[in-house]
C-alpha cells in the first residue's frame, strides 16, 4: 500500500453501537450535492458502480495492487532461479534428512531401536557355535508377518487420515468461500431501481426505532424518557459502513474462535481411553472445546442471521436474502463437519494395533539380523540393518499420530495450520472486501465483545511474512 493510502487511513475504533448512529441529514436540494454527496459521509457511502469518483479508488486500489504484485512475481520468480542442478539435489536431501530427524523421530524410535539391537546381540551370541559352523541353524524368520502386522496397518492408517485432512480442507474453503460472499452480500448488494428512489440510498430509520433508542439512551443518562418530543424526529439514512462493520466484527470474532477450537489438543489418544488421569484431561479438553463451538455455532451464527433480517427490514427482496441464507448454511455445514473431524478419528483398534507391533515386531526378529550378522560376519552390520527396521516402522506410524488431527496450531509436516488460515489470511480477504466497498472508510479497529470494548491485540502478521518483498512495495 502506497503512502498516500496510508495518510488517508486513519485510525478509528469500531464499537457495536447500542443505538442507531446519527450522520448528517441528507441534502436539501440538488444543486447542493457537492457538498453533501454520498461520497462525503461513510453513512451515506453508496455500493451502486455507477459512482464515478467511487469506482476510480477502486480501479487505482486494484491497479496500484496489481503492480505491486508483478513486482513481487518477478522478485520470486528471480529467487526460485537455480541453474545447478547438484545444488538443488544437495539442498533438498539435507532438507529431508533434517526434517525426518526433527519430525519423525520420536520417543518410540530410540525404545524401538534399543530393544532390537538388544535382541540382536542376544540372539547373535546366545546361538548355537557349532550348528552355526556346520550350517545348520538358520534364524532367518519369514518376513509375511512383518508385512501384515505393521506394514499394512500404517498404510491403511495413513490413507484414511489423508482422506481425512482432505476433506478438511475441503471444508474450510467452503467456510472462507461462504464467509467472504455473506459480506460482500450484506455491505455491496443494491434493491434499487435505475430512476426510483430505491435501494439503500433512500433508506432511512425507523421513526418508532429511534424514538425507542432515544428513551432508552435517556433512561441510562438519568432521565425518566418523557422529557423530549420525540413524535418529530427527522429522518436519519441508515449507516450502511456501521452494518457492514457490525457483520465484519462477528465474522471475525467467528473466525478467531473457530480457529482456538480446531487448535486445542487432541482429546482421543491412547492415554485419554486407558487411564484415569487421562480421561481427566479429555474432559477437560472436550468441554472447552465444545463451549467455544457452541458460542459459534448458536450465538455468532445468530447475530449474523439477525443482521440479514435487518436488511430484509429495510427493502432487500427476499429471493436475494434466500441466497444469503444459504451461505450461512454453507457456513454451519462447514464448520460442523470440521468439527466432527476434530473430534471422531480414524479407528482407535487399527492404531493400537499399529503401535504395539510396530516397537513389538523388530525385536521378535533379532533371529534374523543374527543371521545377517553370522553371514556376513559383522554384528555392527546385522545391528544396523535392525535398528534400521525398528526405525523405519516407528517413523511410519508417527507420520500416521501427526496426520490424525489435521488441524494445528503454528507449523506442522502436514497439518492445517488453522491459526494461519482463520485468523490470518481470512482477516487480510476482509479487509481488502471492505476497502473495495468502502474507499473512503477509515481504517477498521475490532473490539471486544464487553461494556470496556477494548481493542482486540491479536499478532495476525503471516508467519510467511516476508521483509525483503515489503521493502520491495515500500520503495515503489
Amino acid at each position: 500500500m502506497s503512502d498516500g493510502e496510508n495518510n488517508s487511513m486513519k485510525n478509528v475504533v469500531f464499537e457495536e453501537a447500542a443505538s442507531p448512529p446519527s450522520p448528517p441529514s441528507p441534502p436539501s436540494s440538488e444543486a447542493d450535492s457537492s457538498a453533501t454527496s454520498p461520497l462525503s459521509t461513510p453513512a451515506a457511502i453508496s455500493t451502486s458502480p455507477y459512482l464515478h469518483k467511487v469506482t476510480t479508488r477502486r480501479r487505482e486500489f486494484l491497479h496500484e495492487s496489481q503492480t505491486n504484485n508483478n513486482l513481487l512475481e518477478s522478485n520470486a520468480l528471480k529467487i526460485s532461479s537455480h541453474k545447478s542442478k547438484v545444488f538443488v539435489f544437495l539442498w533438498d536431501l539435507y532438507s529431508a534428512f533434517r526434517l525426518f530427524g526433527v519430525l519423525l523421530i520420536s520417543m518410540e524410535t530410540f525404545v524401538g531401536c534399543a530393544l532390537t539391537i538388544g535382541a540382536t546381540l542376544l540372539a547373535y551370541y546366545m546361538s548355537p557355535k557349532v550348528a552355526v559352523s556346520e550350517g545348520q541353524w538358520d534364524g532367518t524368520l519369514p518376513t509375511i508377518l512383518l508385512s501384515f502386522a505393521t506394514v499394512t496397518p500404517l498404510i491403511q492408517s495413513i490413507s484414511m487420515a489423508f482422506n481425512r485432512r482432505e476433506a478438511a480442507l475441503r471444508g474450510l474453503a467452503s467456510y472462507r468461500s461462504a464467509m467472504y460472499h455473506i459480506y460482500m452480500a450484506q455491505a455491496s448488494w443494491d434493491w434499487g431501481e435505475c430512476g426510483k428512489k430505491g435501494g439503500r440510498r433512500s433508506c432511512v430509520e425507523n421513526t418508532d426505532d429511534l424514538k425507542s433508542v432515544q428513551e432508552v439512551e435517556e433512561v441510562k443518562e438519568g432521565g425518566d424518557g418523557s422529557e423530549e418530543d420525540t413524535t418529530t424526529l427527522p429522518p436519519k439514512p441508515i449507516d450502511w459502513l456501521n452494518h457492514a462493520d457490525n457483520l465484519l466484527c462477528q465474522l471475525i470474532h467467528l473466525s478467531d474462535s473457530l480457529s482456538h477450537y480446531l487448535a486445542l489438543p487432541t482429546a482421543s489418544r491412547t492415554h485419554h481411553r486407558a487411564t484415569k488421569l487421562g480421561e481427566r484431561e479429555a474432559k477437560t479438553l472436550v468441554f472447552t472445546g465444545r463451549k467455544i463451538f457452541a458460542l459459534n455455532a448458536a450465538g455468532r451464527i445468530f447475530m449474523i442471521s439477525q443482521l440479514t433480517e435487518a436488511l430484509k427490514y429495510r427493502g432487500l427482496p427476499g429471493n436475494e436474502a434466500s441466497r444469503i441464507r444459504q451461505w450461512e448454511q454453507y457456513l454451519s455445514v462447514s464448520m460442523e463437519n470440521m468439527r466432527l473431524i476434530k473430534e471422531y478419528r480414524t479407528p482407535q483398534s487399527l492404531r493400537l494395533f499399529g503401535r504395539v507391533f510396530t516397537l513389538l515386531l523388530p525385536p521378535l526378529y533379532a533371529t534374523s539380523f543374527a543371521q545377517i550378522a553370522i553371514d556376513t560376519e559383522s554384528i555392527v552390520f546385522g545391528c544396523i540393518i535392525g535398528a534400521v527396521t525398528s526405525l523405519a516402522l516407528t517413523s511410519l506410524f508417527e507420520a500416521v499420530r501427526q496426520l490424525e488431527d489435521p488441524f494445528a496450531r503454528g507449523f506442522t509436516f502436514d497439518g492445517i495450520d488453522v491459526t494461519e488460515e482463520l485468523q490470518v489470511l481470512a482477516y487480510e480477504e476482509l479487509m481488502v472486501a471492505r476497502s473495495m466497498v468502502f474507499p473512503d472508510a477509515e481504517e477498521f479497529v475490532l473490539k471486544e465483545d464487553t461494556k470496556a470494548k477494548k481493542a482486540v491485540g491479536l499478532d495476525r502478521k503471516s508467519r510467511h511474512y516476508c521483509e525483503d518483498c515489503a521493502r520491495i512495495i515500500k520503495a515503489s
